[in-house]
């Protein structure tokens, strides 16, 4: 059996059916893309921004209304906002380097559909650049959007951004004055309403919840740190990943037989405990999946090399290092030998399972 749950991807426009909770943050995001052309949506870290606007805001679109694009920076804005537009023009007549106004006029005109603009992780504009070239990028963008916006294009823009990091916005507004007067602040999840997911999953992947209320409220306390703050959904999922793989193991053990019935109950909320300890487990098997990986890639004695590289990338306090690539894996203990692109490959991989928001890999 495959674990159904989310885990770290964001919600698709597919999931519609298993997205509960946020209905209304979803009219409130449908209200505010009607009200202008920019929106921006920020909100800490685990606060399901992206699947937001993924299912919860393409699902109030018939196909017909809407042409979304998503844009991450990648290696640059620029270039990764020119390649998303062009790859979904029909009329390729107008070409990579046109200017981004005729590109966004053609991609309307290929589909008659109004164009979203949707830049997801914006942060990374901040973090990833570094010095003349990283202020360059930015000016360059900022002015791309005023422009966009000043066109009267039919085209809508939506920008997506951690919330720690708004305070870098303010040379993108005195480029774009109105870049804050159109927002929609994400908060995590209250209890009531983690209840609700969690019921609601549990109904829609025919999981049986035995005790319901004492099950679920059980699985929300063991969420929770000390600090008894709201419950991160990244970790939400990996918690009921862990409770479905539990039972299924703890069935497994009694019969020979396929496992056809998952149940969640008080005994294996437990058995599973706290969500510090799951997330322990959690990073030790990404990192011997990463570790696997790199078996492939011909790297040899990969066995702890993924948690060393680790070590190198952040100080004590979590944050990350102020070097370069090639400072960081002379910082490796002397028998590593790992180049630089299965350097970046790690990287990434600690990326997609969240370890790393973003960091820094290049010179």
């Amino acid at each position: 059996m495959n674990s159904p749950f989310k885990f770290l991807d964001a919600y698709q426009k597919d999931d519609f059916e298993r997205f509960f909770g946020r209905e209304k943050e979803t009219a409130q995001l449908y209200n505010a893309v009607f009200a202008s052309n920019l929106t921006l949506v920020y909100g800490a870290s685990g606060t399901g921004k992206t699947s937001l606007v993924n299912c919860g805001l393409g699902n109030k679109f018939y196909d017909t209304d809407w042409l979304p694009i998503f844009i991450r920076r990648e290696s640059n804005i620029d270039s990764s906002l020119r390649k998303a537009i062009h790859n979904k023009q029909d009329n390729k007549s107008v070409g990579l380097d046109a200017p981004i106004r005729k590109k966004i006029k053609q991609l309307y005109l290929d589909h008659y559909k109004p164009v979203y603009l949707i830049f997801d992780q914006f942060e990374e504009l901040f973090i990833l650049p570094k010095g003349q070239a990283a202020k360059a990028e930015q000016e360059k963008f900022y002015k791309t959007i005023a422009n966009i916006l000043q066109a009267g294009l039919q085209a809508k823009i939506i920008i997506i951004i951690r919330e720690e990091w708004i305070a870098f916005l303010n040379e993108f507004e005195k480029v774009v004055p109105s870049l804050f007067d159109n927002r929609l602040r994400i908060e995590k999840m209250n209890d009531k309403n983690i209840y609700r997911v969690i019921s609601g999953t549990c109904k829609y992947e025919k999981i049986e919840v035995s005790q319901p209320s004492k099950t679920i409220l059980q699985i929300i306390d063991n969420l929770k740190d000390q600090r008894k703050e709201r419950i991160d959904l990244t970790n939400l999922q990996v918690y009921l990943d862990r409770l479905w793989r539990t039972d299924v193991e703890r069935k497994e053990l009694k019969t020979t037989q396929k496992v056809e019935k998952i149940t969640f109950d008080p005994a294996l909320v437990k058995e599973v405990g706290k969500m510090e300890n799951v997330l322990s487990d959690f990073l030790d098997e990404q990192l011997k999946l990463i570790e696997e990986k790199l078996n492939t890639r011909g790297i040899e004695n990969s066995k702890g090399l993924p948690l060393e590289i680790l070590f190198t990338l952040v100080t004590e306090d979590g944050t990350k290092q102020a070097l370069n690539t090639d400072e960081i894996i002379d910082n490796l203990p002397k028998n590593r030998k790992i180049s630089k692109m299965d350097f970046d490959f790690c990287v990434e991989e600690f990326k997609k399972i969240k370890i790393l928001r973003a960091i820094e890999a290049s010179e």
